[in-house]
């Protein structure tokens, strides 16, 4: 097995953070604004890894497992993608179809874990969802 897919893969996670920064930096010296550091998008993620997590009491198993649902199907889906003029790490017949499912999946189970939540705003927060996603 070749380290090059895996090694492209992992580049493309670690630089995803910056190119959204370096935009919003564009953006705001465009508009005559100083705007936020470029790596901002790496102090909040680190923010946000480093906060634990609170569950209401209304929650079942079904919101623990839809965030572990979510970015599983996102790390197949990616892996199903060829990068660098090479074949994918995972390639088989019919892979395309499997990428679109596998995306509508994590979709599938945002929306359910958000319905999952118990609180009076679920039912709005994923009738958005559903909307933005169709």
């Amino acid at each position: 097995m070749t380290w090059t897919p895996l090694v492209a893969l992992a580049t493309l996670l670690v630089v995803a953070p910056l190119l959204p920064g370096v935009a919003t930096k564009t953006r705001a010296l465009l508009t005559g604004r100083r705007g936020p550091p470029v790596l901002q998008l790496y102090w909040d993620l680190g923010k946000l890894l480093r906060k634990g997590a609170v569950y209401s009491t209304t929650t079942t198993w079904v919101f623990r497992l839809a965030p572990v649902v979510v970015v599983a199907t996102a790390l197949l889906a990616a892996s199903v993608v060829p990068l660098d003029g090479r074949s994918a790490l995972v390639s088989f017949t019919g892979d395309l179809v499997a990428f679109a499912y596998l995306l509508a999946l994590g979709r599938f189970m945002l929306v359910l874990g958000g319905l999952d939540t118990g609180s009076s705003f679920e039912g709005m927060g994923a009738s958005r969802e559903v909307t933005f996603s169709s």
